[in-house]
Formats: C-alpha cells, sequence, structure tokens
C-alpha cells in the first residue's frame, strides 16, 4: 500500500466518485418500463395510446436522455435535449440515431421529432433563447393524454431562458453576470432567474396543463430543494417529481473508495459553501488537526466573489487558499524530501487536496479542479509565482497551469456540484 496518494491514484478516485452520480444509470435505478406500464419509484403509469414526449435539460441532459429514450424507444412523440456546449459532442447520439450537423461552429440537430441545442453557460445566449422557445412550443398543445417526462440536471437556469414578457436576452445576460460578480450562492442566483422566466419556477408544469409531468432530477444544490434545482422548472403541485442522484452518492463513493486504500475517511459535510478561499483555509487547518491516514471529504458548492481580473473557478480558489493554508503549520525537518516526485505528490510531510468540479469545468475554464498539497507553494516560489498575488486577483488557473497541477478530464456528463477530498499522509 503506498503511502502517498499519487496522480494515478487520483485519477481513480475522480472515476470513482463520477460512477456514482452517471445520470444514465441514475435513472434506470428509479425508472422502469413493464409492457405498457411505466413504473417510477412506487408509481405506475400506463402508456397505452399515450402521447409521450420528453424533455431534457442540464448539463446531463444527453445522457438522461439516453436512458429514458432506451426506455421508451419510438413511444416518445417529441423531445428537446438542451446541454452545454460540449457536454454532447460530435459523436454519434443515441438519443436521435443519427450525426449531429455542424451548424453556425455549434452542435445542433434537429428534425421532425428531436431538437438538440448546445448553449450557453453560466450565462445565456442565443440558443439559450433558442432552446426555451423550442420547449414552450412542444407545450403548446398538450392535452390530458400527453405524458411529458423532464429530466433535470445542474446548469439548466442558464441554458434555457425564456423571458417574461418586456425582458430581452441582453437584461438577462446582464443580470446574470452581475449575480456571479456577486458572490451570490446558488439559491439566491436562481430565486431572481425564477422571476424573469415563463418556465422556471414551475412554469413548466404549468404551461403542459393538463398534461401529466414526470421529473427526474440529478442535483447539483445543497440539500436538493426542488424550487432551487434548475430554478424550480418542474415545481409545481400535480407534477411527480423524482430525486434521481444528488451529492451524497458521490461523497460516500469517495469514502469507500479512501477506505480500501487504507485511509480513515469521513463525510465532514455535503453542505459546503461560502467563498472558496475561506473554506480552502478551513480545510487546511481540520486536516492537520487529524492523525495521519486521515481522509476527509467535502460536497457542496463555494463561491468567488470577484475582486481582481483573473481567471479561475471556486475548486481551484479552495486548492490554492487550501495550499497557502499550510503555510501556517510547522515545516518539515530540515533534508525532509518534500519536493515533487516523478510518482505524483506525495503528502508524508503534508496533506494533500483534490477539489472537484463534478461537471468537469470549474468557472470559465477548461479545468475540473486542481489538485495541491505542502509543496505546492514552495514549488510556486522557485517559478517566480508569488500565490498571494494570484489569490487576490482571482487568478488560481494560471497559478495551477504553471505548476501543472490542473484536474483537466472533460466535460463528464454529470453534475452534482463539488467534490473536496483532504488527505493526511501516513
Amino acid at each position: 500500500m503506498s503511502n502517498s496518494i499519487s496522480k494515478l491514484d487520483s485519477h481513480a478516485l475522480i472515476q470513482v466518485i463520477l460512477q456514482a452520480v452517471d445520470p444514465a444509470q441514475a435513472v434506470q435505478r428509479h425508472v422502469t418500463l413493464h409492457g405498457a406500464v411505466l413504473r417510477v419509484d412506487s408509481r405506475e403509469y400506463d402508456l397505452t395510446g399515450k402521447d409521450i414526449r420528453l424533455i431534457a435539460v442540464g448539463k446531463a441532459a444527453v445522457p438522461m436522455a439516453q436512458a429514458v429514450q432506451d426506455l421508451l424507444g419510438a413511444r416518445i412523440g417529441r423531445g428537446v435535449v438542451v446541454t452545454k456546449y460540449g457536454h454532447a459532442g460530435s459523436q454519434e447520439s443515441k438519443v436521435t440515431s443519427q450525426k449531429w450537423l455542424m451548424v453556425n461552429s455549434q452542435w445542433s440537430m434537429t428534425n421532425d421529432q428531436w431538437s438538440i441545442i448546445e448553449a450557453a453557460h453560466p450565462i445565456p445566449d442565443e440558443n439559450s433563447l433558442r432552446a426555451g422557445e423550442l420547449i414552450c412550443e412542444v407545450l403548446r398543445d398538450c392535452t390530458e393524454n400527453t405524458r411529458v417526462i423532464v429530466c433535470v440536471s445542474g446548469g439548466a437556469s442558464a441554458l434555457v431562458v425564456a423571458p417574461q414578457p418586456g425582458i430581452s436576452l441582453k437584461t438577462l445576460q446582464a443580470i446574470n453576470d452581475a449575480l456571479l460578480r456577486s458572490g451570490a450562492d446558488i439559491r439566491e442566483m436562481n430565486a431572481v432567474r425564477s422571476r424573469l422566466d415563463r418556465l422556471k419556477a414551475g412554469g413548466l408544469v404549468r404551461m403542459a396543463k393538463p398534461a401529466q409531468v414526470i421529473g427526474l432530477i440529478l442535483s447539483d444544490v445543497i440539500g436538493d430543494p426542488l424550487e432551487v434545482i434548475a430554478s424550480g422548472i418542474t415545481n409545481e403541485p400535480g407534477a411527480h417529481n423524482v430525486l434521481v442522484g444528488n451529492n451524497t452518492q458521490a461523497c460516500q463513493a469517495a469514502v469507500t473508495a479512501l477506505e480500501a486504500q487504507g485511509y480513515r475517511a469521513r463525510i465532514v459535510t455535503t453542505e459546503m459553501r461560502g467563498e472558496a478561499r475561506e473554506r480552502g483555509a478551513d480545510i487546511a487547518q481540520a486536516i492537520f488537526n487529524e492523525p495521519s491516514g486521515t481522509a476527509l471529504v467535502y460536497g457542496g458548492e463555494t463561491t468567488v466573489t470577484i475582486r481582481g481580473n483573473g481567471k479561475g473557478g471556486r475548486c481551484q480558489e479552495l486548492a490554492l487558499a487550501f495550499a497557502m493554508g499550510q503555510t501556517a503549520y510547522p515545516e518539515p525537518a530540515e533534508g525532509s524530501n518534500v519536493k515533487r516526485q516523478t510518482s505524483g505528490l506525495r503528502t508524508e510531510h503534508s496533506a494533500l487536496i483534490l477539489a472537484l468540479g463534478t461537471d468537469g469545468t470549474d468557472g470559465p475554464t477548461d479545468a475540473a479542479g486542481a489538485i495541491a498539497d505542502g509543496t505546492t507553494i514552495a514549488r510556486a516560489a522557485a517559478l517566480g509565482l508569488d500565490a498571494q498575488t494570484y489569490l487576490e486577483d482571482n487568478d488560481s488557473y494560471a497559478f495551477f497551469a504553471a505548476l501543472d497541477d490542473h484536474i483537466k478530464i472533460g466535460p463528464t456528463g454529470t453534475n452534482v456540484a463539488d467534490v473536496v477530498v483532504a488527505v493526511r499522509g501516513k
């Protein structure tokens, strides 16, 4: 058994975390078909002669839609799938059994049955508006014979917009940008978004009436509140909403994997929130109060109040603050080997943090997060990098890029907020 978590071990841990919240498997655990009867948890729906429509929105929209399409096939009369740029790709889509088409340098596909759109996040764009219009169109002629299945995952609040009359896309963009810069958390942001949009705050369900709406929810919000996830798009009396996956599942998977590696691991919280830099410093203090061989797991979503002109994300900023926080603790004895090794990041004389955005993107960057340990600040100094300067400028991306300590895994197809693992070396 290795006495440190190497990059290879970290990669394996990330895969375990993501597999635990695989969106297709999450849907399959809760939805089954027996003849013409659809069972969603304990409820049953006879689909004989029904008009079935599928709407999937969010960063996990494609795999969730695929799971439903695999189950129902040709029973689905119409479908709209909306996800973030890069989260669907050019590969053959099982949703449509057709190649995606390149339209205006963006992946998009529309035929008589399906409309599949990639749109912007975290600030909506023209495709977000187009997606909202298509969803409204699909819901316009619903009847009592209609069943609308809605797959919901994080990111949908920006990916799909249907502004209230008199509100322009430009106004929505300005409001979203201001909210992001303010350091508002997701509850506060979505409370504002809900008031500006016809689909949010249960608007989709009201628009579909008298149809029956079934919501399959993959939560990216602390506490899994239906009124906040995707700005409450299916949060309306009469809808049947089912939580199919959340951050707790990802955190528990991390604990199980770490225990298998010989660590004393536990979940500290699945409700981590607040300023990323403050939580990073807190976690550094917490792990040094633990004995060697301990792993602490945190789930949730922090925020970053933008003060500088740099680029980064909440996971990267948290990891940078964690690395800086370790300087408050005694240095290893003179002569100890704390330099970076070719086998990975060592933790014998320090603690290591892995800060992961489960959707594969952290802020407006191509990184999912970062890894840092007790050697991070010293290695940065050797390159002429002052960590405090980078933190003050919200430039954690450039900091970790120089050290080659980013987590870069590409879009994962899932989204259950962040998972942070802190490990005290054995």
